[in-house]
């Protein structure tokens, strides 16, 4: 076994910009009083993930060999196998992701266009309440997904989360990708930090609103007014 290259500058670039934006988008959705004009960087931060999650389409396809998603070994048998031995044996070891943390991603990747539809503030209370649901359904992922990484590191001794921003693993030689792409991971990230930071710059906080770049789209950040309206004169209505 030696250090082999395994995750690209691409891949580690959205990893941590995923994280980031999800993790902000969570704490501020549950530390944060919704009539309050922070909150409003909650639905910000969760357009930001969802743009980060195209460019995540792309390279589950046209990506490196382990970014792909034909890569991700979520079948169930092995998913079970997995999990068995990970609790009770040293599991068998993955140059890419291992079967629990495709998994994960591939639940988050789910989640996040969800989260985004239910929040968006059009579909009533019943959105309302999945939006919810669905919010801590990817906490619980989150947090899963954190402990099987400590343990993982604490059973094989491999520093795994470090991978992620050395992008070296200990492997066979034959299993390194080719190349970290650096040129590619350079246009990416400007790419997606020019589009980011329009989006924030398109963000009016005194009508709560945010023009999408490259659309022609106005999201409102919080509770559509229509429905909220619409909700209220049925209750008057029902008085």
């Amino acid at each position: 076994m030696t250090k082999i290259l395994v995750w690209d500058i691409p891949a580690r670039l959205f990893h941590f910009a995923f994280a980031a934006s999800l993790s902000a988008a969570i704490g501020i959705g549950f530390l944060v009083d919704d009539d309050e004009p922070l909150f409003q960087l909650h639905m910000i931060f969760g357009i930001v993930a969802g743009f980060l999650l195209l460019i995540r389409v792309v390279m589950g396809v046209f990506g490196s060999r382990y970014s792909r998603f034909s890569s991700f070994p979520v079948h169930p048998r092995e998913i079970v196998r997995y999990m068995i031995s990970a609790t009770i044996s040293k599991t068998k070891r993955y140059a890419g992701n291992n079967p629990g943390s495709a998994l994960a991603a591939v639940i988050m990747f789910l989640l996040v266009p969800a989260l985004f539809i239910s929040g968006i503030g059009y579909g009533g209370e019943d959105l309302e309440e999945l939006h919810e649901l669905f919010a801590w359904t990817l906490l619980v992922v989150v947090v899963l997904h954190l402990i099987g990484l400590a343990w993982h590191t604490i059973r094989h001794r491999e520093n795994i989360s470090l991978a992620m921003v050395t992008g070296m693993k200990e492997g066979k030689a034959e299993d390194a990708i080719s190349s970290s792409h650096a040129v590619w991971g350079v246009v990416i990230g400007i790419l997606a930090g020019t589009w980011i930071a329009a989006l924030f710059a398109a963000h009016n906080a005194r009508t709560a609103t945010v023009k999408v770049p490259g659309t022609d789209v106005t999201l409102r950040l919080g509770e559509n007014e229509s429905g909220k309206d619409e909700r209220e004169r049925h209750h008057d209505d029902d008085d």
